[in-house]
């Protein structure tokens, strides 16, 4: 058995997790110290940098798979019922997307994003600079996710994740 899949392991990432997003709801994301983290899961300084390098680490595997999701709108691994899934808890955790996705997380937001699009269209060959195809996708998907989780574009999350899947796909192709 793989350790870094055990429950105890799983447990304690979802707790940090947790605790990041109970604390970024309460500070600027700049505040907040891995300290701040910790304490709140009720963690070890220890235990933080054996699963993370830090902060913007917990973020980025924390939202690696609803991102996933996004990333997969580019191939055949696509599935409507996840993308539709994953919207709807962007929209059910709206005042959290809405500090991420708007605030100073978003570069790091999209850089993430933007690295899972890379991976899926680099197996693309009629793909000639998957870098930059991917960076303006994962600008689209954020300026739509974010536009909308605010309220100034109202949609149902079923419009938005059939927006998002014909974007990415006029894009890419």
């Amino acid at each position: 058995m793989d350790l870094a899949d055990s429950r105890p392991v799983q447990r304690t990432k979802a707790a940090l997790f947790d605790a990041f997003v109970e604390l970024v709801l309460e500070r600027r994301y700049d505040q907040l110290k891995v300290a701040d983290i910790i304490a709140r899961a009720g963690v070890g300084r220890s235990t933080f940098y054996e699963h993370y390098e830090g902060k913007d680490e917990l973020l980025r595997e924390g939202l690696s798979s609803p991102f996933g999701v996004l990333a997969d709108m580019l191939g055949p691994q696509h599935d409507d019922a996840r993308l539709l899934a994953v919207v709807e808890h962007f929209w059910e955790n709206r005042r959290v997307g809405n500090v991420l996705f708007a605030g100073p997380t978003r570069p790091l937001l999209a850089k993430t994003l933007a690295g899972l699009i890379e991976a899926r269209l680099r197996t693309r060959p009629e793909v000639q600079n998957p870098g930059l195809l991917a960076a303006q996708l994962a600008g689209g998907q954020m300026g739509l996710l974010s536009t909308w989780l605010a309220g100034a574009a109202p949609a149902s999350p079923q419009a938005v994740a059939d927006m998002l899947h014909a974007a990415a796909q006029a894009v890419a192709t």
